[in-house]
């Protein structure tokens, strides 16, 4: 007697994806952004990276931009605002992932230690336990250079998010759709360009800087937008709370954010240049083009992370002005009550404090 499939070759696949998830772990990554000053913040911000990881051991740094000030790209700023800043990182195995912005020289694409392949934009895959070759499980990112999205670009961007059949797909660049920055604020003419596209091929999280303080922006078409800007540059009280766009924002210190992603759940923390933890909380990923709801607080219990020994208030580094917008054809313009020091919520162990 015939006897039917319990299950259709696709229903099949989905559950083996999701069995391989579960067995292999998580992804842990940290985000910086407007890092390459070389002053004592952005070295305070390595420390506390480095203090951090040892209790959330993350793999990778997803910089959203403005690397290098300066715009010489010599070896004496790579070894002064990247290589000293995060030396026990690269020291530890850690890579970095880079986009450029508007203060970044294009040259900077051709760094080995930046992994950019020598191209403008880019993109991979990231699985837990190292599945790289699997399928379907992992989170792809796609890495873009927001300061000339011209046509080809576009017609990439569109391409690979299409054929990709990664669970989460995370996009970073430099200058942020959604900002409540009194400096830049919101790329319009960006988001008019990106956000069709985004919407259509279920880009999840999306991650830039520009504007130099950190911000989680509300829900905003089912995608949640950061604003990660302040790792080596802080515009004290930049953030315009009456936007009515700024869910959490931090605007009084460096910070820098971890991220880990387990199965449908994303696991964030953002944490200042001192060790205090500003944001956290975790957003489920529901089948898109669902509406993505307001992240939730993570449980409570966490294993206390001895922080990194900084300077008492935050030294008055170098803040570049900013440089005009430029114009071109296509767009060019360029809760949180935690208990202190958490990490965010590794699993299985240490598990991290939330923050409401």
């Amino acid at each position: 007697m015939h006897r039917p499939d319990l299950f259709s070759k696709a229903a099949l696949r989905s559950i083996l994806a999701a069995l391989f998830l579960a067995l292999a772990g998580s992804i842990r990554f940290a985000v910086i952004g407007d890092t390459g000053t070389a002053s004592t913040a952005q070295y305070d911000v390595g420390k506390q990276m480095v203090a951090f990881r040892s209790k959330f051991s993350f793999d990778f740094v997803i910089m959203v931009g403005d690397n290098l000030y300066g715009g010489s790209a010599s070896a004496d700023d790579f070894k002064t605002k990247f290589e000293g800043p995060y030396a026990q990182l690269l020291g530890g195995k850690v890579k970095f992932y880079a986009a450029l912005g508007n203060h970044d020289n294009p040259s900077e694409r051709n760094y080995k230690d930046w992994n950019m392949g020598g191209q403008r934009y880019y993109t991979w895959r990231a699985s837990p336990g190292g599945l790289a070759k699997i399928g379907s499980p992992g989170v792809r990112f796609f890495a873009l250079d927001s300061n000339y999205m011209d046509k080809p670009q576009l017609d990439w961007v569109e391409s690979e998010l299409k054929k990709s059949s990664s669970e989460w797909k995370i996009a970073f660049f430099h200058h942020p759709l959604y900002s409540s920055g009194r400096t830049h604020g919101s790329s319009l003419d960006l988001r008019a360009q990106l956000e069709p596209l985004f919407m259509k091929y279920g880009v999840a999280v999306v991650l830039t800087g520009h504007d130099h303080f950190y911000e989680r922006i509300k829900v905003q078409n089912g995608i949640y937008h950061w604003v990660c800007g302040a790792g080596g540059s802080l515009r004290k009280g930049d953030l315009d709370r009456g936007t009515g766009l700024t869910e959490v924002g931090f605007d009084s210190d460096y910070s820098f954010m971890l991220v880990e992603i387990d199965g449908a759940d994303l696991y964030f923390q953002a944490i200042s240049r001192t060790g205090q933890t500003v944001d956290s909380g975790v957003i489920h990923h529901a089948p898109f083009p669902a509406a993505a709801t307001e992240p939730s607080p993570l449980a409570p219990g966490s294993t206390l992370v001895p922080v990194a020994p900084v300077a008492p208030k935050p030294p008055a580094g170098p803040t570049p002005t900013p440089t005009p917008k430029p114009k071109a054809k296509a767009q060019v313009r360029p809760k949180p009550t935690s208990k202190a020091k958490p990490t965010p919520k590794p699993k299985p162990t240490p598990t991290p404090t939330p923050t409401p």
